[in-house]
């Protein structure tokens, strides 16, 4: 069964959620990590793998280290995926959903101000490396079931680094930090520090006809000559394209004219 098909199901169970933080272009390379940490996860997590021989008492992953917090069991265990290595985290994301109101969502991630138990380790990193702004974090989801034979004793035969999904986003600013937490503001790749999808002004001129007449978007390599006022020359030199659709169909190259010719209709 795959991943599309489970996440498909009325109950969905043994969800596995990875983080991988590239900040390489700030010189502080790659974090990975994720934030099951909860005992009761574990304990659903191994009964999604294999019931029958893979259970909570009788399986260890790498890195085992159990601890009591207060009335409840956490416990702290890498997760192998792609033959990347997971360290856990105490962590929070919220607004990582995907919508379709065309409004750019703003998720934000809250990390826990602690790197393999030195404190204020996600501070130093944020003094040294100007507060990961511009850091790519991509969200890996998969499924207990997929994940690398190496976190089980006793294997697992449905591993597989292809049932997953990946979501991009950027860190866009700290919004607070504290000796127990760090908060960061996302945004999507289109939206990061203003950046927009490259659109085309409506207008019923070709485009083509400034950026490149005869050029890879134009494609005119006709042996029709017109001068810039639209009228038949022998003259090469004197060959330039005046942007109207008149200019295009006498070239009989219609069909790549990068103009708008009903935008004069468009109500303004």
């Amino acid at each position: 069964m795959s991943l599309t098909s489970d996440v498909q199901k009325l109950y969905v169970d043994g969800l596995i959620t990875l983080y991988e933080l590239d900040a390489t272009n700030l010189g502080a390379g790659v974090l990975r990590f994720h934030g099951h940490i909860s005992f009761a996860d574990w304990q659903r997590i191994y009964a999604t793998v294999d019931s029958t021989s893979i259970t909570a008492d009788s399986t260890t992953l790498h890195a085992d280290k159990l601890f009591d917090v207060g009335s409840e069991k956490v416990w702290y265990r890498n997760i192998i995926f792609d033959g990347q290595t997971y360290e856990p985290m105490a962590l929070q994301v919220d607004g990582l959903e995907m919508n379709a109101t065309g409004k750019a969502s703003t998720p934000t991630l809250t990390m826990a101000n602690n790197i393999n138990g030195i404190q204020n380790a996600v501070s130093a990193y944020c003094l040294k490396f100007q507060d990961f702004v511009g850091a790519k974090l991509k969200v890996i989801r998969t499924f207990a079931k997929y994940l690398d034979s190496e976190n089980f004793t006793s294997g697992n035969k449905n591993a597989d680094v292809n049932e997953s999904k990946t979501q991009i986003w950027y860190i866009e600013q700290k919004t607070s930090e504290n000796l127990q937490t760090v908060a960061f503001e996302l945004s999507n790749p289109i939206d990061f520090q203003g950046r927009q999808i490259p659109v085309r002004n409506i207008t019923s001129y070709c485009q083509w006809a400034i950026d490149g007449y005869r050029g890879e978007q134009c494609q005119y390599t006709g042996m029709k000559y017109f001068t810039d006022k639209n009228e038949p020359t022998d003259d090469p030199s004197q060959d330039k394209c005046r942007g109207d659709f008149r200019a295009c169909k006498s070239r009989y190259n219609e069909s790549n004219y990068g103009g708008f010719p009903a935008s004069s209709l468009m109500s303004k």
